[in-house]
């Protein structure tokens, strides 16, 4: 559902930030982690057809032509569609601090997609225009990723559904 508020974001980052503070703990002390809120399914392992290789125990090496595909591939991986994703967080493809400094401070809310700091890869656009998230949040200012990429990912944004409270 895109029924989330930007409050919401917030607290799924707090809760991001919470878990990563307590891994820190030892194993017997962590966190039980539902390792069933997120699956991959069947499709979705059919639709990433660029993966190069699958281990006997089904494990993945996803990969695209480039750095761009490959994260669109990620995103299609995870199950993201119009109706499960918040936001889209863009980041440089080129330089990758501001995209590590992302991490997993808003996971559960939408794929991270990578993009050249001028122009909006095919594969970026392509993702985009296949979700339509209802935000999109770009990390880094516009050294990292210009005012004209950025406003050219704003036309994918669909707040249907979405609250933006």
């Amino acid at each position: 559902m895109r029924t989330k508020t930007l409050a919401s974001i917030a607290a799924v980052g707090l809760a991001a930030v919470a878990v990563a503070s307590a891994s820190a703990a030892s194993a017997a002390d962590a966190p039980h982690v539902d390792r069933g809120a997120r699956t991959f399914s069947a499709d979705a392992l059919r639709s990433v057809e660029t993966k190069s290789a699958q281990t006997a125990a089904g494990n993945l090496r996803v990969s695209g032509a480039d750095r761009y595909e490959t994260a669109a591939q990620i995103s299609v991986l995870g199950g993201w569609d119009h109706d499960t994703t918040l936001a889209v967080f863009l980041a440089s493809g080129t330089s990758f601090p501001d995209a590590l400094a992302l991490g997993n401070t808003f996971s559960g809310s939408g794929p991270l997609l990578l993009t050249e700091r001028d122009t909006l890869p095919a594969a970026t656009r392509a993702e985009l225009a296949r979700i339509r998230p209802c935000f999109i949040v770009v990390a880094g200012g516009a050294p990292s990723v210009s005012d004209a990429v950025f406003a050219d990912a704003e036309q994918y944004v669909d707040h249907t559904g979405c609250d933006i409270s």
